[in-house]
């Protein structure tokens, strides 16, 4: 008798808002390097990249390999250490005996600890010769980091840190020697560890902090993805669903994805749902090019929130600077109008129009577009030393941003669109002269 084909719905197979699992694509650069730092004892990881990149679904996958449970801090803006330390003890569930009572002989329960602080787990309601103990949960008294790492070494947890990139300056040096006290109890706690998820130079802050911590932090960055890989997202979506995308459509979704799996979730999904699939196909559907230029409306209609989001945070001035606020710096670079830009290319542009322009900060007020402080509106290129929008929706909504009043909604809207279509053009010229002459289509419909 033949096996019966496992259904998925397609809100399993294609996740652009949660961490990705039965889609979930290896990446042989760095699986070695976090097999190695979550088995190293006392090893301190903290793993940063693009957001959007696969941070949070690779390490979700990690732990689930490894068999590890773990406790999960997401930091907030204007949360302090101690906040953050008090969560952490709240999810453990800890209680402490408040006081006894004479009582009738009376076993309800069991295992009644009788140590100061104890798990929830390890709590039973009893009652046990002529004494009746009763609890109270402990996150109510001061809690220490000390105290933190014993229990959840004896629960034999990890502490997982999402957006540890958003700890304020002031609580850097603190959050430092939090790590050195994990550090140190992984002597009797060998599994203990924090792993924290956060954006570039986040471990180079902490060993800024305590440099003891040089060698016991592990910092992995998680790299853009591949357009290899970015494929092996969309097959292995087609193959739990029985679809089958086109050449075109194909392309298209890696081209335009940047690198962020994310992106190719969130537009596998609403080619999907404009095709009506919603669940694994008794025979395979083809999904054609004619509804593309619909999924990509609906991308942009959908994500146009987050756009205006992004824009108004890159270009919020803290300080304001002659020549170099946010917005002026994003109108010289749009100005150049290339791909790609130097900071000596950017600088005599400046220079131009402004002849007394030195531009002595320049690169530090451009790389803080990298940084999550400015939304990573920019990405540096290492090999080429040239800074490039991090995708060509952004890039088009900052061009439209800086050119009409963004009080007229319609017109913006319909603007953005025009462009945008002329810089997915230009990422498909790029991406075919990498890759060979391919059918994209067109963008009538945009």
């Amino acid at each position: 008798m033949a096996e019966k084909e496992e259904t998925y719905k397609l809100e399993q197979v294609f996740t652009p808002s949660k961490p990705a699992d039965i889609t979930f694509v290896e990446r042989n650069e760095i699986n070695k390097r976090i097999d190695r730092a979550i088995r190293t004892s006392g090893k301190q990881i903290i793993i940063y990249g693009f957001s959007g990149v696969g941070k949070t679904s690779l390490l979700s996958k990690k732990l689930k390999e490894f068999g590890i449970n773990y406790i999960k801090t997401s930091f907030i803006t204007g949360m302090t250490i101690q906040d953050i330390v008090t969560d952490a003890f709240n999810q453990l569930d800890i209680y402490y005996p408040i006081q006894k009572e004479d009582v009738e002989t009376n076993t309800v329960g069991g295992n009644l600890e009788a140590s100061f602080w104890i798990l929830k787990a390890s709590l039973k309601a009893e009652t046990k010769g002529d004494t009746k103990y009763s609890h109270k949960r402990a996150v109510e008294l001061p809690i220490t980091p000390q105290t933190l790492a014993k229990f959840i070494g004896s629960a034999n947890l990890v502490w997982v840190i999402e957006d540890f990139h958003k700890i304020e300056e002031s609580h850097k040096k603190q959050m430092a020697q939090i790590m050195k006290v994990f550090m140190d109890s992984s002597t009797e706690f060998p599994n203990l560890k924090i792993i924290a998820l956060g954006a570039v130079n986040s471990a180079r802050e902490v060993v800024q902090y305590d440099s003891e911590m040089r060698s016991r932090i592990s910092e992995l960055e998680v790299p853009l993805m591949s357009h290899d890989n970015l494929r092996r997202i969309i097959e292995t979506g087609e193959r739990l669903l029985n679809v089958k995308f086109s050449e075109n459509v194909t392309n298209r979704i890696v081209t335009y994805s940047s690198g962020l799996p994310a992106v190719t979730h969130q537009l596998c999904l609403l080619l999907c749902e404009l095709n009506n699939i919603f669940k694994t196909q008794k025979k395979t559907s083809r999904i054609q090019f004619d509804k593309f230029n619909d999924a990509m409306e609906e991308y942009v209609e959908e994500n146009s929130d987050s756009f205006k989001a992004i824009f108004e945070q890159a270009t919020k001035v803290v300080y304001s600077r002659k020549n170099e606020n946010p917005l002026d710096l994003l109108g010289y670079i749009i100005t150049l109008g290339k791909d790609n830009f130097s900071i000596p290319e950017l600088k005599e542009s400046i220079q131009k129009g402004n002849v007394n322009y030195k531009g002595t900060n320049l690169k530090k007020y451009i790389d803080e577009f990298t940084e999550p402080s400015r939304s990573e509106i920019l990405r540096f290129n290492e090999n080429h030393n040239t800074y490039y929008f991090s995708n060509p929706f952004i890039k088009a909504y900052v061009q439209c941003s800086l050119k009409i009043d963004t009080q007229k909604a319609q017109k913006f809207k319909q603007d953005f669109k025009n462009v945008l279509k002329e810089e997915l053009l230009l990422a498909q010229k790029v991406f075919q002269e990498d890759f060979g002459d391919f059918d994209f289509g067109d963008f009538d419909d945009l």
